[in-house]
């Protein structure tokens, strides 16, 4: 619909495989939903044989995409990758991150037709093992919810969200696997295992909104909460919603609609459900205008 911008967030399992097994499934589904923004977690071989894969995704997708600066350890050398469609944005930079992430941010600097506010697109993927890492990269994308920046920061954080939800956080004595439950666990003041939601609180206490509970909190879309992995790992605690989508800077007055996909075909290519935001055009335009988002929000407050 053209009076609407749609963003699709989704972490492709080793970016379809090796030899692009579920890739072409994968671009499939997302060619249905027609996105405007793609936010892309494990790009893993997106750099591979001259971005091959990268310029295959644009041109199904009809969108230009940019990858996270490489990573000289090759053992972590996974990409994010943040693609957007040019007819609609302008790209302003496209700025390579590094230093404090294990996994690279992707993070692209846009404006959107001719409004004066750039909007920050950021793909990341934090750490999965380091709970103390994960907290620093989520200080890192604090700095990006700064008085007078819009930004849409959206990944997979292997973390919880710090309020209580429908889905309710494992119960870690239960879970067999004892690695992931030291990785996605923290040890608090006295020595107990803490489920790890301090990114979220990080997140949201720095002046991001959590676009999905805002969605389920303000548009009665309670099915935004739902889970987006571990569907199929019940000796990791089942499903929860570590992929999140955070917007600071007025985006959430924007918002139409958060969708949890998760179907056969989803979980085919991946094991991550895929996540499709749908903002309004026009007021996505008045949050990238300041005069027009000061006269909107003072209309509100009469």
């Amino acid at each position: 619909m053209t009076d609407l911008v749609t963003v699709a967030v989704w972490n492709i399992e080793a970016d379809g495989g090796r030899n692009g097994e579920h890739r072409d499934l994968a671009l499939d589904v997302l060619r249905e939903f027609e996105p405007d923004i793609f936010l892309q977690q494990e790009a893993k071989f997106s750099r591979d044989r001259g971005s091959e894969r990268l310029h295959a995704t644009e041109k199904r997708l009809g969108l230009r995409g940019f990858l996270s600066a490489p990573n000289p350890y090759a053992d972590a050398d996974i990409a994010t990758a943040v693609y957007l469609r040019p007819s609609l944005f302008d790209v302003v930079e496209a700025r390579p991150r590094a230093k404090p992430w294990w996994l690279h941010p992707c993070h692209v600097v846009a404006r959107l037709g001719s409004c004066p506010v750039p909007l920050n697109l950021i793909s990341f993927h934090m750490c999965c093992f380091d709970a103390n890492q994960r907290l620093m990269e989520a200080s890192w994308l604090a700095m990006h919810a700064q008085p007078g920046m819009v930004t849409l920061a959206a990944g997979d954080t292997n973390s919880y969200p710090r309020n209580p939800e429908r889905l309710v956080l494992p119960t870690w004595d239960t879970v067999t696997d004892r690695a992931h439950m030291v990785h996605r666990t923290y040890l608090d003041a006295d020595g107990h295992r803490r489920s790890d939601t301090r990114p979220d609180a990080a997140l949201t206490d720095a002046g991001y909104l959590d676009l999905a509970r805002y969605a389920a909190d303000h548009l009665n879309q309670p099915e935004a909460l739902n889970a987006t992995a571990g569907q199929q790992k019940p000796d990791q605690g089942g499903p929860q919603r570590i992929d999140r989508l955070y917007g600071a800077g007025g985006l959430a007055s924007a918002l139409h609609s958060v969708e949890v996909v998760d179907n056969d075909e989803t979980r085919e290519a991946t094991d991550h459900s895929l996540l499709i935001l749908r903002f309004y055009l026009v007021r996505l335009e008045r949050t990238l205008t300041p005069h027009l988002a000061a006269a909107h929000t003072a209309e509100t407050l009469r």
